[in-house]
């Protein structure tokens, strides 16, 4: 695979690899936390879990934001000329996951706080 198409195929699954990043971090900190008797911990005033959710999310739907934008720089460049199908392909998808995407982190973000820490 030649480092363009690398970097097509990583952009392409952006979105998914932010919310794997999330889906890991958010279980990772919580089933930790609920383990070891530590969900009503509190740092800087903030309860760990919750603060942990927040803060990740937010992250992870800036880093798609950042990807989705990029996405469409590169597709309203190919879109008016003659490129390979693949990389017309590419382009497109990489729109359509980094745009739904951003619904799928916060789909994940809201049942937790909704739920108890560690029902």
């Amino acid at each position: 695979m030649s480092g363009r198409r690398t970097v097509q195929v990583l952009l392409m699954l952006g979105g998914l690899l932010a919310w794997a990043v999330q889906f890991t971090v958010i279980y990772a900190v919580t089933s930790t936390l609920c383990g070891r008797g530590w969900a009503d911990a509190t740092l800087l005033g903030f309860h760990i879990v919750p603060a942990t959710i927040v803060a990740t999310t937010l992250l992870m739907l800036a880093a798609t934001g950042i990807l989705l934008l990029i996405s469409f720089r590169i597709y309203r460049q190919v879109r008016g000329e003659p490129v390979a199908p693949a990389d017309l392909f590419m382009s497109q998808a990489s729109v359509l996951i980094n745009g739904f995407s951003p619904i799928v982190l916060i789909w994940h973000a809201v049942p937790a706080f909704l739920l108890p820490s560690c029902a």
